[in-house]
């Protein structure tokens, strides 16, 4: 058919008839039309020609022939060498037994189009013999060819396949037909020289700074952690076959996500060796680069904020050693965690039936039987899960997840075993010691608030971070949180751009569309009231600021950026307590202030003292901390009180103590909180009260009702 087509293709040229028409004579182009051919049963001559132009089509027909006859034959050659290669039997199978007229017989195999469902490989019972083909060549005819069907010929998938089973076996030779050898090849070799010829650290762009974010590669870590409400964090378990690497991996992810919403992925053998490590082996070498794929895709995870559990029996401390440096060198958190458990436990457990396995001979180089295992020289943590329950070797490894701030999106500000303060920042509005004289001066210039003795101890209260968030005496809008929802909403990181929506003037008609993502505890307002005098006072002098005076003449702080708005006392009153009591001596207070109320950031000049011998006891939150701190907490338990403690007192915080430690907890500490403020009138006085759980904390534990100063 080729041939015929490649014979007459031509001739449709001379079979169009020119019909000049309107359109040709208006767009100036010939159009033509095929004309209709037949062809007579005898002579095959053409129909629809004059007897005037058939000696003249006779010429140019032969001509055509002659012109097109050498091509049709060279095509034809080519179409029999690619049919005689594709044939069974023949292509490189046979290339070391044909020499047939001398041609280059050493021709690779024809890919079909699709690979057959059993790649035949010819066998020698099935090749035609060199003798025959020797003969059939002479003679100038067609060797015989075996009967197999032509669409399944030898094809490239087979003689990998062959060449693959000879590799594996080094008793038969590899037919590789000019290719590698691959028993030859050390992949592992080869491995190693290409990762050490590759360019490290490729940057295809800068990480973002603090004030950017997908603009460059990636948003700062501090905002990704702090939308997303965790960090990342690889959590690596190793051990022997059988240790419990999975079943602990899989009971905390369950924890971390169904019951605190945490993301978390899991990784083993199970999920990467049918994937990414599929093509791995269980040689040394293999190993090695399971356990260098799965160090880069947990650091990977754990950058974008995945808490990421490994389990793998990862032998070689080496390997182990190089995951730790790629997290560190990204400044990741990384865990070791060493799943100590003796082998003869590891055989009674045996959940695979390896161990099994192993002592009927029919496997060997097992991890930890007759191949290595390098133990850890400093694990972060230690299971011996042998001797834990499954829900203790979980408890443990949460305690210290919670303990390093990783279930917390926020930066770590608060000593082991504390939570971060709300807003996840630590208040301290004391004014430096080098600027104090300069903020005394300016407060001589600013308009007098005059403020109460209960004003002047939520100023304590507020300067020394007690009230975090809070800055200063609440706004109107925070007031307004404060009193209808118990709670303001803060976006300390400026996710939604609302970072500073309590430290500006309270604006109705212009609210940020975007919500605040957190939400704090604030039952209690806190407001500073002033008379309409004062309020006069401060809108005449044009300041951006005012001083806080106390009843003794004492100017204490400088509050900012002054919002004065009126001060609904029966709203706050109904919404804080629920009922309108006159006696109530907060009630009092709150009716007895101006009518309007304060907004506004605070600086304490100094620290508030009350020079009555407690002022030692008088701890800032900082102050706080640091001791917590130096007593090597690992949790903090507290016990308020508002009379003297006695031995039942003692008896339940020491209790307390124990049953933290029962939990796991090295060094938990006792916060013991003698209430101020507003008592009964039949309440034993502070000063008093503190005198006594001093001798309480001389006494020691070696009195019944005295308390351990170490941990106290």
């Amino acid at each position: 058919s080729l041939v015929a087509l490649l014979l007459t293709g031509n001739s449709s040229r001379r079979r169009k008839t020119f019909s000049p028409s309107l359109d040709e004579e208006r767009d100036g182009m010939a159009k033509y039309a095929y004309a209709p051919l037949s062809v007579e049963e005898g002579g095959g001559r053409r129909r629809g020609r004059s007897p005037h132009d058939a000696a003249g089509a006779a010429d140019s027909d032969d001509q055509l022939v002659n012109e097109r006859m050498p091509m049709c034959v060279g095509i034809c050659v080519l179409l029999a060498i690619v049919y005689v290669l594709a044939a069974p039997g023949a292509g490189p199978a046979l290339a070391p037994q044909q020499q047939a007229g001398g041609a280059a017989q050493n021709m690779p195999a024809v890919v079909t189009s699709g690979t057959p469902d059993v790649a035949p490989v010819t066998s020698a019972a099935t090749r035609p013999s060199t003798a025959a083909g020797t003969a059939a060549s002479a003679a100038g005819s067609t060797p015989a060819v075996p009967s197999t069907p032509v669409s399944t010929p030898v094809t490239a998938y087979a003689a990998t396949t062959a060449a693959a089973a000879a590799a594996g076996n080094p008793q038969e030779p590899c037919n590789c037909d000019g290719l590698v050898d691959p028993s030859t090849v050390d992949m592992g070799t080869l491995r190693a020289k290409a990762l050490e010829s590759t360019p490290p650290h490729i940057i295809e762009c800068a990480k973002a700074d603090a004030n950017s974010d997908q603009s460059a590669c990636h948003l700062p870590a501090e905002k990704r952690y702090a939308a997303l409400g965790q960090k990342g964090a690889t959590l690596w378990m190793t051990g022997c076959s059988g240790a419990g690497k999975t079943t602990i991996a899989t009971a905390l992810e369950k924890k971390l996500v169904k019951e605190y919403g945490k993301h978390v992925y899991r990784l083993d053998g199970d999920n990467l060796r049918t994937g990414l490590n599929r093509d791995l082996t269980f040689s040394e070498a293999d190993r090695a680069e399971s356990v260098r794929r799965t160090g880069e895709l947990s650091t990977l995870f754990a950058d974008s904020g995945v808490i990421t559990l490994v389990g793998l029996i990862s032998p070689y401390r080496g390997d182990r050693d190089m995951v730790r440096k790629r997290h560190e060198d990204q400044g990741i958190p990384f865990y070791e965690i060493f799943l100590d458990v003796p082998v003869d436990e590891l055989k009674k457990r045996d959940p695979k039936g390896q161990y099994a396995r192993v002592e009927a001979g029919e496997l060997k180089h097992f991890t930890c039987i007759d191949d290595p295992y390098e133990e850890p020289l400093n694990p972060e943590i230690t299971l011996k899960t042998h001797e834990l329950a499954i829900e203790q070797s979980v408890d443990m490894l949460f305690r210290r997840l919670e303990k390093d701030g990783i279930l917390e999106g926020a930066p770590k500000v608060s000593p082991p075993g504390l939570p971060n303060p709300d807003g996840d920042e630590i208040i301290d509005l004391h004014v430096p010691p080098e600027l104090r004289s300069q903020r005394i001066a300016e407060a001589e210039t600013l308009p007098k608030v005059l403020i109460t003795d209960v004003d002047l101890n939520w100023l304590q209260v507020i300067g020394e971070g007690w009230a975090a968030p809070l800055k200063g005496f609440m706004r109107e809008g925070t007031l307004l949180e404060t009193i209808h929802f118990n709670s303001i909403l803060v976006d300390p990181f400026n996710l939604t751009g609302n970072a500073l929506r309590h430290e500006t003037k309270t604006d109705f008609a212009h609210f940020n569309d975007r919500q605040a993502p957190q939400r704090v505890s604030m039952s209690v307002p806190i407001t500073l009231s002033c008379t309409s005098y004062t309020k006069e006072d401060i809108e005449k002098s044009n300041k951006g600021a005012v001083a806080l005076v106390t009843q003794m003449g004492q100017t204490v702080a400088i509050l900012r950026d002054p919002e004065i708005y009126s001060n609904r006392k029966e709203e706050i009153i109904t919404r804080m307590f629920g009922v309108i009591d006159p006696g109530h001596p907060y009630i009092q207070h709150i009716d007895s202030g101006g009518d309007y109320l304060i907004g506004g950031e605070v600086e304490l000049l100094d620290r508030i003292r009350y020079n009555d011998g407690l002022d030692k006891w008088r701890k800032t939150t900082k102050e706080l901390s640091a001791e917590f701190k130096a007593k090597g907490a690992d949790t903090v338990y507290a016990f308020q009180t508002r009379n003297p403690t006695h031995a039942g007192h003692a008896y339940l915080m020491r209790s307390a103590g124990e049953d933290l430690r029962s939990q796991g907890y090295q060094k938990p500490v006792l916060w013991l909180s003698p209430l101020g403020g507003w008592t009964k009138e039949d309440d034993v006085p502070l000063d008093v009260r503190v005198r006594q759980h001093e001798e309480v904390l001389q006494a020691g534990t070696t009195h019944p009702g005295g308390l351990d100063p170490e941990t106290t």
